[in-house]
């Protein structure tokens, strides 16, 4: 059964990154922006260790990575490493991070992904602790990462969009979301940030509520914060506005039915700290003629469409007999080599996407294809990716949790 947690779960970095009245700096590691959606890959024959000089000196001398920036430990209380993650081939294992030579830390496999993990498509991020004494204040900090070299099939591999050191300072007291509807949401609302300074850089808002889970846990109730290449992904937005008070539209169309929900905002000061606001809490959806509900399913382990044919039935607990829309919603790598996603035995999907890359995908459904839906179990499936020119492809990963469903109901 699909975790919908009635309360909000959360694994602890994630919680103290969101904590109101935090205050850290963000150290980012990412591939060069002129290179796209290039990935770092750790393991195997490909792994960046065994291709020094493909990534800038700035990033990389021989088999080790370097943070570009210059590290800020004054009155600093804590580090975390955030690092967002594929797994690429499954049966990779035992990823670990060593941080300027010191002894290797384990890196866990992400804890809301059923074990083993190792067997299951993700695309997530895990974090650790790292001790202060590891990091060299100013420039010179640097890491590896590395695998087991066993794989049942010879290629341990795992990927990285980016590598987030996360450095913490004592708490000081947050900003504070300014928001006029009195608590009642409409569809399409304005989010700011009372009493903002100058020369401050920016502001990132999020949904405290249940919506489609775009962080690859499978938790639909949760602080909804994720990212790619270190930038909000999926989130109510970000605002670099500020002489509106970091003004961002709120477009609630989709969001699930519900009672109670929140949101929450982070603020980039001058001085490169974020700081973390408390959750405006207690909000309500103002009326609108339509309910809408989020369904989830337990996607099935290694789906990979080169493999071979996959399904995974969501249940549908409300009467279909009112649904007039609906969207299906999942994470994906290298789409390009889908052979279709069917609803049921309908084929809904077949649009060729990007080779060998990371996508979000939110297709949405009226009218006749709205008939597709059935009460209670429903089959959403992928078809083998066929040999091209007699060779295999890489073929579609669907990252866990699979398909998610939203519905959109008429009263």
């Amino acid at each position: 059964m699909f975790r919908l947690f009635l309360l909000l779960l959360l694994t602890t970095p994630l919680a103290a990154q969101w904590t109101p009245d935090q205050v850290y700096r963000e150290y980012l590691w990412v591939t060069p922006p002129e290179l796209g959606e290039a990935f770092l890959r750790v393991g195997g024959r490909f792994g960046y260790a065994a291709q020094p000089g493909k990534l800038p000196d700035s990033l990389q001398q021989d088999d080790v990575l370097l943070f570009p920036q210059s590290l800020d430990l004054a009155g600093a209380t804590r580090a975390t490493l955030t690092l967002e993650k594929v797994l690429g081939h499954e049966d990779s294992r035992d990823l670990r991070v060593a941080i300027n030579g010191h002894t290797p830390i384990s890196v866990p496999e992400p804890a809301d992904v059923p074990k083993p993990q190792t067997e299951y498509m993700y695309h997530t991020d895990v974090s650790v602790d790292v001790p202060l004494d590891q990091l060299h204040e100013g420039h010179d900090n640097r890491f590896t990462l590395t695998l087991d070299t066993a794989q049942r099939w010879g290629w341990p591999q795992n990927l990285f969009y980016a590598v987030i050191l996360r450095v913490y300072y004592p708490d000081e007291a947050g900003p504070e979301i300014d928001y006029p509807q009195d608590r009642s949401v409409p569809p399409t609302s304005y989010l700011y940030i009372k009493d903002t300074k100058p020369d401050d850089r920016l502001a990132d808002y999020i949904l405290i509520g249940r919506d489609v889970d775009w962080s690859g846990r499978g938790v639909q109730q949760r602080k909804h914060w994720q990212s790619h290449r270190g930038e909000p992904l999926h989130t109510i937005g970000r605002s670099e506005n500020g002489v509106s008070n970091f003004a961002q539209a709120w477009d609630t169309e989709w969001l699930p039915t519900q009672q109670d929900f929140g949101v929450q905002a982070r603020v980039l000061g001058a001085d490169g700290k974020y700081r973390v606001s408390a959750p405006l809490e207690k909000l309500t959806l103002a009326p609108r003629p339509y309910t809408v509900a989020v369904y989830g399913g337990e996607a099935p382990r290694n789906w990979v469409t080169r493999s071979g044919a996959f399904e995974q039935s969501i249940a549908v607990s409300d009467s279909i007999d009112r649904a007039t829309a609906f969207r299906v919603n999942w994470v994906s790598w290298s789409p390009c080599y889908s052979n279709g996603v069917f609803l049921n035995g309908h084929l809904i999907w077949d649009r060729t996407d990007e080779c060998y890359t990371f996508a979000t995908h939110s297709p949405e459904y009226h009218d006749h294809d709205v008939s597709y839906l059935q009460q209670d179990e429903n089959i959403i499936s992928t078809a083998l990716t066929p040999l091209f020119r007699g060779q295999m492809v890489h073929g579609m990963e669907v990252q866990w949790p699979g398909m998610q469903l939203l519905v959109k109901y008429g009263k």
